[in-house]
């Protein structure tokens, strides 16, 4: 098995510290291979199970509001674009697995579907590596996953991977939607968004924010503008969160109001087809925001 794993500093660090490690210690190249790979392996089955009960935990436990994943920064990663066929067993590359449409789309599997489709599609792992990794049978496994691919159907024919060109195209789409929004000018700002499109504000229940998705560009673009009205003034800076542009919004603190939140976009064709803007403060930990 080839097991990839997320391409961080501090991961590759970690994995090149064991490798060295064992190689001195063996003196064999194929010695050091497999103990490094059998040491991922007995990670992975050490973190699955507690995984799985925390995403339970957070299912069964009541979210005010809205919820969104958490956002991370990514900085210049890109997608190597679509895999089809799942070629060496990958069909979501490191990058598009840790999107923001990604994890949503997950949210529709159970956990334990949830855990074999990443283990699979995300990182590689053949079905019989999975089933002994996570102490399943080939039988439970390859139900699991079929049935997690299915769920997957409707992510799979809308979405297209976070490429370089994506990105730019996101980002440049962002930046003129955000341009109109900090001048308050709701007519321009509605002609950015789709028709049918959808805002959704997380915050936890902790900042004004409307409580459930608002559809309409007219009444989206309308309710941002009173939103920022609402903060004073508002400041943004552009970075690559979850592999996509993001807007990291800073305004003067007030009570009840969130002084700082995440700004993202998703677009169908030229047009911006939703808004998530992430204000909740636990879910702004891996977020790093400049002084003002």
């Amino acid at each position: 098995m080839q097991y990839r794993v997320v391409a961080t500093d501090a991961s590759s660090a970690q994995r090149q510290l064991l490798w060295d490690l064992c190689y001195r210690v063996t003196g064999t190249v194929e010695d050091t291979d497999t103990l490094v790979r059998d040491s991922s392996t007995h990670l992975v089955r050490s973190v699955a199970a507690p995984a799985m009960e925390a995403l339970r935990t957070r299912k069964r436990r009541q979210y005010v509001g809205s919820w969104l994943p958490a956002p991370v920064e990514t900085g210049n990663a890109a997608s190597a674009g679509p895999r089809p066929d799942g070629a060496g067993g990958i069909r979501y590359d490191m990058v598009e697995s840790g999107t923001m449409a990604f994890l949503r789309a997950l949210e529709t599997l159970d956990p334990r579907e949830r855990l074999v489709l990443v283990m699979s599609d995300a990182f590689g792992f053949q079905p019989q590596e999975t089933a002994a990794t996570l102490d399943f049978t080939a039988a439970t496994t390859r139900t699991l996953l079929q049935g997690a691919r299915r769920k997957m159907d409707g992510y799979d024919s809308t979405h297209v991977p976070p490429t370089p060109d994506v990105q730019a195209h996101t980002m440049d789409c962002l930046r003129d939607c955000l341009w109109h929004l900090q001048r308050l000018d709701t007519g321009r700002l509605e002609k950015t968004l789709a028709a049918d499109a959808q805002a959704i504000f997380d915050s936890g229940g902790e900042f004004v924010a409307p409580p459930g998705s608002i559809v309409g560009s007219a009444t989206i673009a309308k309710l941002l503008t009173k939103f920022v009205e609402g903060t004073g003034s508002i400041s943004l800076t552009y970075r690559m969160l979850n592999g996509m542009p993001a807007a990291i919004a800073q305004s003067p603190a007030r009570p009840r109001w969130a002084k700082r939140m995440v700004i993202r976009v998703e677009l169908r064709e030229d047009r911006v087809s939703a808004v998530q803007v992430i204000m909740a403060t636990p879910k702004l930990t891996a977020v790093r925001f400049d002084p003002l």
